[in-house]
């Protein structure tokens, strides 16, 4: 399913222009100087591309096989660098990245305390976390996951696997702040990649795309 999933950024619709709005917003929150980077949970390498291109020394991993292949298709000179593994288990040393980000695939991992842990992990002291995080309790989560999810399966047409973890904004932002990862900022995405302001707005929000920066 490699392919049919990172095919979302080709979408004309909404579904589209709220994943490349994640993915700008993600860049828009790294520091302008670039150094060494890890994208956890790279998927098809889309920002591991866009990270490279700015100068950035990358390495990306991903759980699936196929997304490291279309991944490695697709930035070529990275190959070595680019890695089959689970974001709960970084087989990197402490310390070594001056940025890690993770995008669309906290919600899905087995223990997302543990994830963030090694995000952390792996993060030098005063370095930059971007992460995404789905907007629970918001209008829009909740009718992906109660009406469309389940529709697309029950019509045999691919969806998204079921996320294992429900944690609302502030929840989230605790568990940055546990695992020594002190938020700095938050972008709030519609479901159609507008940014919005915070307060009664922010139900409408989709994603929200933390930038948190670990404390020595």
């Amino acid at each position: 399913m490699a392919e049919h999933y990172d095919s979302a950024y080709d979408d004309p619709r909404h579904r589209g222009r709220l994943v490349h709005a994640r993915l700008q917003a993600a860049l828009s929150l790294l520091p302008g100087e670039p150094g060494r980077a890890l994208d956890a949970g790279m998927g098809g390498g889309r920002l591991v591309e866009a990270l490279d291109r700015r100068g950035w020394t990358v390495t990306g991993i991903d759980l699936s096989k196929a997304m490291v292949d279309l991944a490695r298709r697709r930035v070529p000179g990275l190959g070595d660098a680019l890695l089959v593994g689970p974001v709960e288990r970084l087989p990197f040393d402490n310390d070594v990245f001056d940025a890690v980000t993770a995008l669309g695939v906290l919600e899905f991992t087995e223990d997302v305390t543990l994830a963030l842990g090694e995000l952390a992990r792996v993060l030098r002291a005063g370095g930059i976390g971007v992460v995404s995080w789905p907007n629970f309790g918001g209008v829009y989560t909740a009718w992906r996951q109660g009406i469309v999810n389940p529709l697309a399966r029950a019509v045999g047409r691919p969806s998204p696997p079921s996320t294992r973890n429900r944690l609302d904004r502030t929840e989230f932002a605790a568990l940055l702040e546990a695992q020594g990862l002190r938020p700095e900022r938050t972008i709030l995405l519609s479901p159609h990649g507008a940014t919005l302001g915070s307060g009664v707005r922010s139900r409408l929000a989709a994603q929200l795309v933390f930038a948190a920066r670990k404390q020595p």
